[in-house]
C-alpha cells in the first residue's frame, strides 16, 4: 500500500487496529432498537475503514496508523491544519491521490490506544511506489512550502510514530462522508471473502441505503485488506458506518425491523443474521471522527 511511511518521506497518516472490544450480542428482540454500529457488532453484521462517494474508481487506499508522541498533540494538530494539509492538497492537485482523510480516534483514547490518528490516501488507480525525498521536493514546492523534504520529514517525525501502514480496497460504497462526521469502524475476520462480500451486498447494502435515505446515517462502506494478507492476520476486512453527528451514533434505529422486511420480504431477520454470523467474526471496533479531508471530488 503506498501511503508514504515514516520510513519513506511521503508518509500519510492512517490505519487502525486497536479498537474497542465487541460488546455482547443483544437479545433478538433488542436488535431493532440499537444503533447500526452496535447491531453490526452484536450480530457480526459489518466491519471497517472508509471511503465513500469520493472513493477512487480502483478503490485502493492506504491506511496509516499514527501514534502521537507525548506532549506533541497540540503541535501535531496545528501542523496538520497548515503544512500537512498544504502537502496533501498538492498531492491531490497533482493527481497522485484523489482524496486524503485525517481521522482522530474518539473512543478509545489514551496511552494504550494504538492509533491516535488515521491517515488515508485514496488512489485513482494502482497505488504508486513510496515517495522518496527527491519526489517530495516538487510536491512541497507546489504546496508553497519553503522547507526541504528532509526538514519536512524530520518535523513530522518529531511529533509522530508510524504504527502501521496497510493497503485496502473498497468493494461497496453507500452514501457520502464529510469533515466532522463520526465513523464506527468495524474490524472482522472473514472466513470466505467471496461469500462474505456477496452477503454484505445482498443483505446489508439495501438496509444501508434505506438508513441513508432516512437520515439515520450518512454512509456505509465495505473494504478488504489487500496487503498484508493471509488467514493469520488479526482481521481481513473492515466496514464503516458513517454518522452525521454524535447523537446519531447512539440514536438507535427503531424502524430497523420494518426496513428489513421491506428490503427482504422473503427473509426472517433472526435466521438471516445467524447465517451472517457464520461468515465473519467481529474482532474489534472503534469510533473515529473526520478531522480533515482534501478531495478532488466535485
Amino acid at each position: 500500500m503506498q501511503c508514504d511511511s515514516m520510513l519513506t518521506p511521503g508518509y500519510s497518516i492512517l490505519y487502525a487496529v486497536n479498537l474497542l472490544a465487541a460488546s455482547q450480542r443483544p437479545r433478538k428482540e433488542d436488535r431493532m432498537n440499537i444503533p447500526r454500529s452496535f447491531l453490526s457488532v452484536a450480530i457480526t453484521a459489518a466491519l471497517s475503514a472508509t471511503l465513500l462517494a469520493q472513493q477512487a474508481p480502483s478503490g485502493y487506499h492506504s491506511v496509516a496508523c499514527i501514534k502521537i508522541k507525548p506532549g506533541k498533540s497540540a503541535e501535531f494538530q496545528k501542523w496538520t491544519a497548515t503544512d500537512g494539509r498544504a502537502f496533501q492538497q498538492a498531492r491531490v492537485d497533482s493527481g497522485e491521490i484523489t482524496t486524503w482523510l485525517l481521522m482522530r480516534s474518539v473512543i478509545p483514547v489514551g496511552t494504550s490506544t494504538q492509533c491516535d490518528f488515521l491517515s488515508i490516501s485514496e488512489y485513482p488507480g494502482a497505488p504508486p511506489k513510496p515517495m522518496g525525498l527527491d519526489a517530495m521536493g516538487p510536491v512541497l514546492k507546489k504546496a508553497g512550502l519553503s522547507m526541504s523534504a528532509q526538514e519536512f520529514v524530520d518535523h513530522r517525525s518529531s511529533m509522530t510514530e508510524l504504527v502501521s501502514n496497510n493497503l485496502f480496497q473498497n468493494r461497496i460504497t453507500v452514501g457520502t462522508m464529510k469533515k466532522g462526521d463520526y465513523l464506527m469502524v468495524n474490524f472482522m475476520k472473514v472466513h470466505s471473502t467471496s461469500d462474505w462480500l456477496a452477503a454484505e451486498k445482498k443483505i446489508w447494502q439495501p438496509l444501508a441505503e434505506s438508513m441513508v435515505q432516512a437520515g439515520a446515517t450518512s454512509g456505509w462502506s465495505v473494504n478488504v485488506q489487500v496487503l498484508p494478507g493471509g488467514a493469520d492476520l488479526p482481521f481481513q476486512a473492515v466496514t464503516v458506518d458513517v454518522y452525521p453527528s454524535w447523537d446519531a451514533v447512539f440514536a438507535g434505529n427503531p424502524h430497523f425491523a420494518e426496513n428489513f422486511k421491506k428490503a427482504h420480504p422473503d427473509m426472517e431477520i433472526g435466521t438471516t443474521m445467524e447465517k451472517l454470523d457464520q461468515l465473519r467474526t467481529i474482532v474489534s471496533r472503534t469510533l473515529f471522527t473526520v478531522d480533515d479531508m482534501v478531495t478532488s471530488a466535485k
